[in-house]
């Protein structure tokens, strides 16, 4: 195995593998992907989905990597913005946060989930974009991040992945092309976060399923039309010309649209939305 970092290095310097540094926002230039993350159509819904709460408050990313959620929050309003991160590498962690501008309300921390060294009811939203599934001891971290956040504060934790068991999980490992090289992924059952979510006293109000959100669908659609409209192309694709006249039928969109988004792929994206309820 290498580190990510080179595995990173050994996606960028192979041409086949473009696409995969550009929607995994891997590239050298931190400040692009940065600007590149703050403009995309996931961080917009995620940013409709927060409700204003980042703006003038304070922001812990977890799990923050080069920082692309970090530069998003701090461009978009947020009065300070905590890049927490344990990786150091100059290509994926804390030495990549540290090419960002230096005049943005950005303070990066080298800590885990699972010990946060940030004040209690500290923070007004914990953010975590594909993070949750790497953590090894999930319910303690998810207990640090109930004890920053506010009473009422927000934690959204985005593109999860999720298994059915043991089985499901080895297929998904055997094909997630990180893994081969660097051996750093993992993936829960949906019973595992929800558990741990709610057992760390947050309330856990939304799940997004892998179809039903551009935060959980991208990349393979980009834009909201193409999320509405990609059950209607399941359709087609499944029975051809027929498939168009199915789509017509009423209740018939949202009939499919709902199995597909329920479809038990191996590490498929889910997304959890929970506030915290007490102290």
């Amino acid at each position: 195995m290498i580190s990510v970092d080179q595995a990173v290095l050994q996606f960028r310097n192979d041409p086949a593998w473009a696409d995969l540094i550009r929607d995994a926002y891997f590239d050298r230039d931190v400040l692009a992907a940065g600007e590149r993350f703050l403009h995309s159509a996931e961080f917009a819904e995620v940013k409709t989905r927060l409700d204003g709460k980042w703006r003038g408050g304070v922001v812990a990313d977890l799990g923050a990597g080069a920082g692309i959620a970090s530069y998003a929050f701090a461009r978009s309003g947020a009065a300070q913005v905590y890049a927490v991160e344990p990786d150091p590498s100059d290509e994926v962690g804390r030495g990549a946060i540290a090419r960002l501008p230096q005049n943005l309300p950005i303070t990066i921390i080298d800590a885990v989930g699972e010990g946060i060294p940030l004040p209690d009811a500290s923070v007004d939203v914990v953010y975590a974009r594909q993070v949750l599934h790497h953590i090894p001891d999930l319910p303690t971290a998810m207990r640090e991040c109930a004890r920053i956040l506010k009473l009422g504060g927000i934690f959204f934790a985005c593109r999860e992945h999720v298994v059915d068991d043991a089985n499901q999980k080895q297929i998904f490992l055997k094909n997630h092309p990180m893994h081969q090289l660097a051996g750093n992924e993992n993936a829960y059952s949906l019973d595992e976060y929800q558990r741990a979510i709610r057992q760390a006293n947050m309330m856990l109000t939304t799940i997004l399923y892998p179809w039903d959100s551009l935060i959980n669908a991208f990349p393979e659609v980009r834009t909201q039309q193409e999320l509405d409209t990609i059950h209607v192309k399941w359709l087609h694709g499944k029975l051809g010309a027929l498939g168009s006249v199915f789509s017509h039928i009423p209740g018939m969109n949202a009939l499919v649209r709902y199995r597909f988004s329920h479809i038990s792929n191996p590490g498929r994206m889910f997304s959890f939305y929970a506030v915290k309820q007490k102290a």
